[in-house]
């Protein structure tokens, strides 16, 4: 089992985020598309699933993209997620797309950050973590943002989940995935 790959897909913003991962090892890929995830995603992940040399079979869990995002959006992903692990008999966990777009940032025991995804109506989704002791820290739980609320530094607007950081956040992630909708 030691040969088995961990897939990545986060649909909640207008990137699509996949990877296939497997300890050092591995591709991620991510592709701004708006509204067209579901015309991408199958044709993106035999791409990568190429690159690595590995089949369907292979792939062991899956960490997907929790949101907060669209409806239609976090449908995607979770459908798609489910679908690849039941024909697998794959594990599902789920991370906060917030989160897996901050990791990369999050320097440890560097300042908090507030990842923000542009939503409708010049609202924003947003929450504040930190990396302390190599673990994520939820300081503000994802929540809805009006532009005066908004926090006045540690900033980043609109950064695309990481495919490699679902990966990596995989030891925090909840099992099973329960989108969050807010």
């Amino acid at each position: 089992m030691g040969s088995m790959w961990t897939l990545t897909l986060d649909t909640a913003t207008p990137y699509l985020a996949l990877g296939l991962f497997r300890g050092e090892e591995g591709v991620g890929r991510v592709v701004r598309l708006g509204r067209r995830h579901e015309e991408v995603l199958f044709g993106l992940l035999d791409e990568v699933l190429a690159e690595v040399g590995a089949e369907r079979e292979a792939i062991g869990a899956l960490v997907l993209g929790t949101g907060p995002g669209s409806y239609t959006g976090l449908r995607i992903a979770l459908a798609a997620g489910l679908g690849i692990a039941f024909a697998q008999g794959a594990r599902v966990h789920g991370v906060s797309s917030l989160l897996a777009a901050a990791w990369p940032f999050l320097a440890e025991g560097g300042p908090p950050l507030t990842p923000l995804f542009t939503a409708r109506n010049r609202l924003y989704y947003g929450a504040t973590y930190a990396k302390r002791e190599g673990r994520p820290v939820e300081i503000t739980p994802p929540r809805k943002l009006k532009a005066e609320e908004l926090p006045h530094e540690g900033l980043l607007l609109d950064p695309p989940p990481d495919p490699r950081a679902l990966y990596e956040l995989l030891p925090f992630a909840q099992e099973g995935a329960e989108p969050l909708y807010l």
